[in-house]
């Protein structure tokens, strides 16, 4: 019965907009009768369409969360894409990286099966993102010593990799250019300079921003769909992020030189909010984006490590720590997890981007 439902409802949108058409591999689940209005969700990159029968209903995604209200003057909303979500499920998977033997484990949040991959050594640097742009995580490391990047393709596990960087350098790989796609990058602190491989064909971008000893944080703080470029100055405990929408910068002091930034979209308003986790008292404290107050809470304890990231997929950063193989994880919409994956030693991948 839902099946014949499926197919009506789905001729009559066709019928009544000219055409809805689901991306190939995707599951297309009606949520709305018709007598209600009508509607649908497209989830596979992941693209979320709510629509009226005989609205026009129209919209792309290129592997990351896209949701679009429908409608002759209604606006779109972009959302970042989860990260560390390497089922495509649009969670942020528990996963870790073991130094001993260079394997990533991680646990689907989609359906708890685990999986466990050899990929890299001690000495690399976890660069995981989503560098084909399908909608899932990749497996991913930069090599200091030679300044390589090695990735294994979500789709068929097979690998590539490229140079770009020197020794010395510190990876800061994110979607610079709003492709939906990972680009390579690198922070020289020595020089304060900037080099970022834009996937999109738009060649190497070199900027001059911040300076020896600061930490690259690079996200999308103007909300554009772009990462920024940005950094967390130790020294004074400020933040830089060089808006990518118009090309101003913005400075803000939050947090001090032994806290931990953790930026990301705590408030679910589309862009990322600066944040900080202080290791001595295991609080966290983030600054709102939308009028820059802030608020803090207590989750962890000293000794843990972070690992912020979606994991219940409701578009909002939920705190996280790792303490010795156990998780602790403050999910915004579902509670808290408490899971052993992992043992000492091993590094929470969703802390790969912590500095």
């Amino acid at each position: 019965m839902k099946s014949r439902n499926l197919v009506l409802i789905i001729a009559i949108i066709f019928l009544q907009t000219g055409g809805l058409t689901a991306q190939t591999g995707g599951e297309l689940t009606v949520s709305k009768s018709v007598a209600a209005g009508g509607g649908g969700m497209l989830r596979g990159g992941e693209l979320l369409a709510v629509t009226t029968i005989g609205q026009t209903a129209a919209g792309t995604v290129a592997g990351g969360r896209f949701d679009l209200a429908a409608g002759f003057h209604a606006p779109a909303q972009t959302r970042s894409k989860t990260p560390f979500d390497f089922d495509g499920d649009g969670r942020t998977d528990i996963s870790i990286f073991r130094p001993s033997n260079g394997s990533w484990w991680y646990s689907r949040s989609s359906d708890n099966q685990f999986r466990v991959y050899n990929f890299g050594t001690a000495a690399d640097s976890l660069a995981p993102g989503d560098w084909t742009g399908d909608g899932k995580t990749d497996i991913a490391v930069w090599r200091p010593a030679t300044g390589t990047w090695f990735v294994q393709r979500s789709e068929d596990n097979s690998f590539f990799s490229f140079p770009f960087g020197a020794p010395g350098d510190t990876p800061a790989p994110a979607d610079y250019d709003g492709d939906g796609k990972t680009d390579a990058a690198v922070f020289r602190p020595a020089a304060g300079t900037w080099y970022v491989l834009n996937s999109g064909g738009a060649g190497t971008a070199i900027t001059s921003f911040g300076a020896a000893g600061d930490k690259p944080v690079p996200a999308d703080y103007d909300g554009d769909g772009k990462a920024d470029l940005a950094i967390f100055r130790p020294s004074d405990g400020s933040w830089w992020y060089l808006r990518s929408s118009d090309g101003a910068f913005r400075v803000y002091r939050f947090g001090v030189g032994t806290d931990k930034p953790v930026a990301g979209d705590w408030t679910g308003d589309g862009k990322t909010d600066i944040a900080v986790f202080r290791p001595s008292t295991g609080t966290w404290f983030v600054q709102r984006s939308e009028d820059g107050s802030f608020f803090s809470f207590p989750f962890g304890q000293n000794g843990d490590i972070p690992a912020p990231g979606d994991y219940d997929g409701d578009g909002r950063t939920d705190a996280a720590v790792f303490r010795s193989g156990v998780w602790f994880v403050s999910r915004s919409t579902a509670g808290t997890l408490i899971t052993d994956f992992g043992a000492a030693g091993d590094r929470p991948v969703p802390n790969a981007f912590v500095p």
